[in-house]
């Protein structure tokens, strides 16, 4: 007599003589386990169904991972820039400030320059106003020689 025949049905295993009663026929067997088949064979498709969306959905995946990336390695270039610009920037209003500085120091100096004179000039005008004032001949030729002149009545 040969070993029973051992079937996996679950985590559970059967023997062949548990899985069918000793005294049904052969057809009845064979329908038995033509109907399991069938039953694996919707799973078994249900199975593949779901590893097909699976991979459709990872292909998916993929496919934003590379766009997010993509935009990621664009924002980053787009941050340099940005960083790269505002440094040139700050360099730029640097060299500015100090140009503007440098002009502003020479225009403080020339405008001391200017007050120095000016109060010597304010000076000068006081001391020759003042000598003129003084001066009786400067008052003379100055004023113009009055003629007298008469008031004749007519006769």
């Amino acid at each position: 007599m040969k070993p029973p025949e051992l079937f996996v049905f679950g985590s559970k295993f059967l023997t062949h003589n548990k899985m069918f009663n000793q005294n049904a026929s052969a057809d009845t067997k064979i329908a038995v386990l033509e109907e399991r088949l069938s039953a694996y064979e919707v799973m078994m498709n249900k199975i593949d169904e779901a590893i097909q969306l699976m991979g459709k959905t990872s292909q998916n995946i993929s496919k934003m991972l590379a766009v997010h990336e993509e935009k990621i390695d664009q924002c980053s270039k787009t941050d340099d820039l940005i960083s790269k610009m505002i440094t040139d920037l700050k360099e730029e209003s640097k060299e500015h400030c100090e140009a503007v500085n440098t002009r502003i120091e020479k225009i403080e100096v020339r405008l001391d320059e200017f007050v120095k004179y000016r109060w010597i000039i304010v000076g000068i005008f006081a001391v020759v106003s003042f000598a003129v004032s003084q001066s009786g001949m400067v008052v003379d030729i100055l004023t113009p020689d009055s003629e007298q002149t008469r008031i004749e009545r007519a006769k």
